[in-house]
C-alpha cells in the first residue's frame, strides 16, 4: 500500500524518465489511485490502474517502473493496464479530467500528463464491478460508492442505474444485482433522500489541485 505523496513522487520519476527518453506520455488513471489523487475520501492504494499505453510498451517505461518498484519495495506490477478490459467503449475524452503534469517541479519539459475519469464515469465503473462482498475490499468499495453518490448528487436507485447505463448499457439492462445491493447497502437511496451534505468534510471529487500539488499546474476548473 502507498499513499498520495508516495504516488506523486513516483509519477515525478516517471515524468523525469520520459523527459530523459525524449518522449511525452499521456496516461489515464483509474480505480483507487484516481480516487486517491483527486478526492478527499481515499488515502491509499496498492497499485495504479491505467488504460493500455500500447504494445510494445516503451522499454524506458518498463525500466522506470521496475526501478521505482525496487527502490520503494513495491510490487513490480504496481503500474498496470489490467483495468483496460473493464473500461467503457462509450467513454470519451469528455469523460476525463486532466489531473496534472509531471515532474511537478519542472518549468520546462513535461514527460507525463495524468488524467482521471469524471465522477459519474468513476461511479459507473464502481457500480459495474460492485465488489462490495469482497472480504478484502468490500468495506472500501462501499465507502467509495457512497462518496461518489454524494459527489454526483445521485439520490435514488434509478438515477444510479441511469449513470451505469450511460457507460455500460448491457450491465444496466441486467442490473438486478446492482439494484438489490444499492437498496440494501444504501437505504437512503430507496427513500430518495438527498445524501449530499453541505459541510467541509463532505466528499469532494475532483479536488482543486492546489490542495495536493504546487498551484498553477493544470488546476481543475480552468
Amino acid at each position: 500500500m502507498f499513499n498520495t505523496d508516495e504516488l506523486l513522487s513516483a509519477l515525478d520519476e516517471l515524468g523525469e524518465a520520459a523527459v530523459a527518453a525524449g518522449e511525452r506520455l499521456d496516461v489515464a488513471v483509474y480505480g483507487g489511485a484516481a480516487l486517491m489523487l483527486a478526492s478527499n475520501f481515499r488515502f491509499s492504494t496498492e497499485d495504479v490502474d491505467i488504460a493500455e499505453i500500447g504494445i510494445p510498451q516503451p522499454e524506458w517505461l518498463d525500466n522506470a517502473v521496475l526501478r521505482i518498484a525496487r527502490s520503494r519495495n513495491w510490487s513490480e506490477d504496481w503500474l498496470n493496464d489490467a483495468v483496460t478490459f473493464h473500461l467503457s467503449s462509450l467513454a470519451t475524452k469528455r469523460d476525463h479530467e486532466i489531473f496534472g503534469s509531471f515532474p511537478r517541479a519542472s518549468i520546462g519539459d513535461v514527460g507525463l500528463t495524468v488524467s482521471i475519469p469524471t465522477a459519474d464515469y468513476m461511479l459507473a465503473l464502481k457500480l459495474k464491478a460492485m465488489r462490495v462482498n469482497d472480504p478484502a475490499k468490500g468495506a472500501t468499495e462501499i465507502k467509495d460508492i457512497r462518496a461518489l453518490l454524494q459527489v454526483t448528487g445521485i439520490s435514488t436507485v434509478d438515477r444510479a442505474i441511469h449513470c451505469l447505463a450511460k457507460f455500460f448499457p448491457k450491465s444496466a439492462a441486467a442490473s438486478e444485482k446492482q439494484r438489490f445491493l444499492l437498496r440494501n447497502l444504501f437505504p437512503e437511496l430507496a427513500g430518495g433522500n438527498e445524501s449530499q451534505k453541505s459541510n467541509r468534510n463532505a466528499p469532494r471529487y475532483p479536488l482543486r489541485s492546489g490542495s495536493r500539488r504546487a498551484p498553477g499546474r493544470d488546476d481543475f476548473g480552468r
